[in-house]
């Protein structure tokens, strides 16, 4: 856990790193610096290794076969520095920090550029640096705090609540200079697909909910949280937010760019001669077992599998049926597969996918990831309202939204706060199990749920090497790794 990290992440490419300070003279080259601060980010999240971290969960597992070891390490506790699935995050979000920096220093002396076009770039490497460190901190604990373009290979990792100091500093920045709304290629089909105010607020609220538990502890946060998603709720229309009358519908190809994305990660692998940043495995081969084509990347764990409420959420995000060799003649449920474990769906529909005999033409996509999701919204708001106050009549509506959607009664009226409290983490798991930036990981992480959530793991999972402890706090944070 104490291992050095490596230099490799402080390597140049050439589509992250905008050049020297000159650069930076009008709006193109704020736009330019801007979309490649963006592309970086995609980088890290095209792929499932990242998420790997989150495996520690109790919704999502995998198998101890090939390379899918590395992601089993974590499920088991016993990852170590040299786990090469987790440095796809390590690499790519410092890459982005890095461009963030570059920008942040130099925006202001775009004199060509309105004042609208220079505050817009700096809003946005705001946004993009705060949320790089915010998974970063949340992964892997005191991580080196980069401010300056150029980087020192020997800086000291940072304590977390500095880290978060700074995280909480770029949101509020972010959101007075960030626009309600994008025009041009930054809004397709009536969606932002560049951060906005909204984005920047809903952020800053998951943070703060953050903080008020493990390792900070900030109870006083909640109230912060609360407040800071309730500005998001009550001008939803503004930035044009929403949940889908459909589960399902969120996950769809023609729901590419939909209402339910506060802020999400774009592909497009279509592109000619686009980078590798542009399309995206996060998509069918990593969800499909073996026997349709797939991968067995991740599948669900039995037990949460067990206690996923029945109703159309569950229909939509695990695989009822599968089709051996994708022969329709051949259906089977998940026990008669190799690994016999519910498989997710609900990231399957791609360009790509063949509905009907659940095959696939290419493992690479345009799946789109969403990072943050207007349900998440509705249930920070849920937990912080209820722990910062009590659990009133606006809490119920908000956790009781995302439940109506999902198939399920509204949540028994009466409970007491901490009761209310676990029924949201319990409607968080539900609503984003599996492999969504909102893992489940970092809630069982910051409520120091991490080893009760073990204790009914189902015995045809793969057994624990360690065991993990609520006290200690041991084997919350991944091993900082050693990046070659």
């Amino acid at each position: 856990m104490l291992a050095a990290c490596g230099k490799a992440f402080l390597e140049e490419t050439p589509k992250g790193s905008v050049l020297p300070a000159t650069f930076y003279k009008n709006a193109s080259d704020l736009n330019q610096a801007t979309r490649g601060i963006a592309l970086m980010f995609n980088g890290a999240w095209n792929q499932t290794g990242g998420m790997a971290i989150t495996f520690g969960a109790d919704d999502i597992t995998t198998h101890r076969g090939g390379n899918k070891i590395s992601f089993s390490d974590f499920d088991t506790y016993q990852a170590n520095s040299s786990n090469d699935r987790m440095t796809n995050w390590w690499i790519y979000f410092y890459r982005t920090i890095k461009s963030a920096n570059s920008l942040i220093a130099n925006y202001e002396n775009a004199t060509e550029a309105t004042a609208d076009e220079r505050s817009f770039a700096g809003g946005e490497a705001y946004f993009y640096r705060a949320i790089c460190y915010f998974f970063l901190t949340r992964a892997w604990g005191e991580v080196p705090l980069v401010t300056e373009p150029g980087i020192d290979p020997d800086r000291p990792n940072e304590k977390v609540p500095q880290i978060y100091d700074l995280i909480v500093a770029d949101l509020k920045r972010a959101e007075t200079m960030l626009p309600d709304n994008w025009q041009g290629l930054k809004k397709q089909n009536g969606v932002n697909i560049a951060p906005t105010k909204g984005s920047a607020k809903a952020l800053l609220a998951n943070v703060y909910l953050t903080m008020a538990g493990w390792p900070l502890q900030q109870t006083d946060k909640y109230a912060l949280a609360a407040a800071k998603a309730k500005e998001v709720l009550d001008k939803k229309e503004t930035w044009g937010y929403g949940l889908l009358d459909n589960f399902g519908d969120i996950f769809k190809k023609e729901g590419k760019y939909n209402k339910e994305a506060v802020f999400a990660c774009y592909y497009n692998n279509q592109v000619p001669g686009g980078a590798w940043e542009n399309g995206s495995q996060m998509g069918p081969p990593n969800f499909m077992p073996g026997e349709e084509g797939g991968w067995d990347e991740a599948f669900g764990e039995i037990t949460f599998y067990n206690k996923f409420p029945e109703g159309p959420r569950k229909e939509a995000t695990y695989r009822r049926t599968y089709f051996l060799n994708n022969d329709v003649n051949k259906p089977v449920d998940y026990t008669g597969l190799l690994h016999k474990h519910p498989y997710f769906m609900k990231y399957n529909d791609d360009i790509s996918y063949n509905q009907t005999n659940h095959s696939m033409s290419d493992w690479w996509g345009s799946h789109t990831v969403f990072v943050i999701r207007f349900a998440e919204v509705l249930l920070t708001y849920a937990e912080a309202r209820a722990m910062s106050q009590s659990p009133d009549n606006s809490a119920y509506d908000a956790i009781n939204a995302v439940r109506k959607r999902a198939g399920l009664k509204d949540l028994a009226p009466g409970l007491s706060q901490s009761a209310f409290r676990d029924s949201v983490i319990a409607e968080r798991g539900w609503e984003f199990s599996g492999c969504e930036p909102a893992a489940r990981w970092f809630d069982l992480v910051r409520t120091e749920t991490v080893a009760r959530a073990t204790k009914d793991r189902h015995a045809s999972e793969v057994p624990l090497k360690n065991t993990p402890d609520d006290a200690t706090h041991r084997f919350y944070w991944a091993p900082v790794p050693v990046v070659k």
